[in-house]
């Protein structure tokens, strides 16, 4: 793992390896409603926002595959539907800087996401 200054996202966006390997994790399917992402627009959408840079910005464990755009489909419903989307995961709040400790809703059930591109079911809380 290449450690960065907090604060400070390398890059514009993922890599084209993290990319692969969020779409892989998630089985090319919408997190939010289980849709192929194989033939519809699809987004890989930063659970903590890109207006909050920090260093892991560009981490499998900040992003998800979402269908649509940033205003369509689930990516624009994320976007329209803050609190909900933190309650589900796939909006983590911009002073968290660790989103691989927050649990994603999906069609799986309740996942935690790491870097590396892996996926562990979450425990519930009791």
């Amino acid at each position: 793992m290449i450690l960065r200054k907090e604060g400070r996202p390398s890059g514009n966006g993922p890599t084209p390896e993290t990319r692969r390997l969020v779409l892989e994790r998630d089985r090319y399917k919408c997190v939010r409603c289980g849709r192929s992402l194989m033939a519809v627009r699809y987004s890989i959408h930063h659970r903590r926002l890109r207006s909050h840079p920090f260093a892991g910005l560009h981490e499998a464990c900040n992003l998800i595959s979402l269908c649509g755009s940033g205003t369509q489909l689930c990516h624009g419903w994320v976007h329209d539907h803050p609190r909900e989307a933190m309650e589900n995961g796939w909006i983590v709040s911009g002073f968290n800087p660790h989103p691989e400790q927050v649990p994603v809703k999906t069609t799986r059930g309740l996942m935690l996401l790491d870097a590396g591109g892996g996926v562990t079911p979450a425990r519930a809380e009791r």
